[in-house]
């Protein structure tokens, strides 16, 4: 697009403010164990002194790694909890051990690691693209309720353009989206959803399959007219998914996966999906 003007929104966060609403002048350079002897004391007085698998009280108290050292965890105390020493042993920290099933449920301490990058972000991005209008979030929901528009993120790129006024609003928009054609992961710590056993094999050979009798990884496809990619493969069957993650089904079935025999090719991709909508 030639003579193109950029737009630019941002986030600002204030990662102590979300901790304590009531944070305040020097207050933010104190910080959280400001007043304990360490970080030991301050997770045993922000866990109320009690164990936080048995909830027992008045036991002996030691600090647990809710992501162990040996998977790239910190000493920080969003990392660490209370646990007293009889739930904080050897044996509860092996696979199937009390410490494993309190993990698995999700119970942990908030962690705040995503405004922190967000606000690295903005500060890149403002090197990154110096001649482009910046604007911010808190900016952006009054200017689209002053021009009468609902929540989409369409329509949040309209405001963020930087426009006074709408003459026409079109019904139809261009949407493009990524798609992660490979598995990272090496192993899961919790079993997927249906399976009984988590994958610790680290083989990622089946999971990262890109091709199969010439149909390709997120190669758009029409089943039973509707669009789809390709997101998976499953033997000579594969499972397509919709521009909104929503999976194609066999007619009349309540399983995911579609012979390839069924699918009419439309196009290659490489890492990248988008239609009209």
């Amino acid at each position: 697009m030639p003579n193109a003007k950029l737009h630019i929104e941002v986030g600002k966060f204030d990662t102590a403010k979300m901790i304590n609403p009531e944070i305040n002048g020097v207050d933010y350079q104190q910080g959280q164990c400001y007043g304990y002897y360490d970080v030991r004391y301050f997770v045993f007085a922000r866990d109320n002194y009690t164990c936080q698998v048995c909830g027992e009280k008045n036991k002996i108290l030691q600090t647990h790694h809710i992501k162990f050292r040996s998977n790239g965890g910190t000493d920080r105390a969003d990392n660490l909890i209370t646990v007293c020493t009889d739930c904080h042993t050897h044996e509860n920290h092996q696979v199937g051990g009390i410490l494993h099933k309190w993990q698995a449920e999700n119970k942990k301490v908030k962690q705040y690691k995503e405004p922190p990058f967000m606000n690295i972000l903005r500060r890149r991005t403002f090197i990154k693209y110096p001649d482009a209008e910046i604007t911010y979030g808190s900016e952006t929901t009054p200017r689209r309720k002053a021009l009468g528009l609902e929540k989409t993120h369409y329509n949040d790129a309209i405001v963020i353009s930087g426009i006074d006024s709408i003459k026409e609003n079109s019904a139809d928009y261009f949407y493009l989206k990524q798609f992660r054609k490979k598995k990272r992961s090496l192993h899961e710590s919790v079993a997927r959803k249906g399976r009984k056993l988590k994958n610790i094999t680290q083989k990622r050979n089946a999971k990262n399959t890109k091709s199969v009798k010439g149909w390709c990884l997120n190669d758009c496809v029409r089943y039973n007219d509707k669009i789809g990619w390709i997101c998976g493969f499953t033997g000579s069957s594969a499972r397509v998914r919709n521009i909104s993650d929503e999976y194609l089904q066999p007619i009349g079935k309540n399983y995911t996966q579609i012979s390839l025999s069924q699918l009419q090719f439309v196009n290659h991709n490489n890492s990248w999906q988008y239609c009209y909508r």
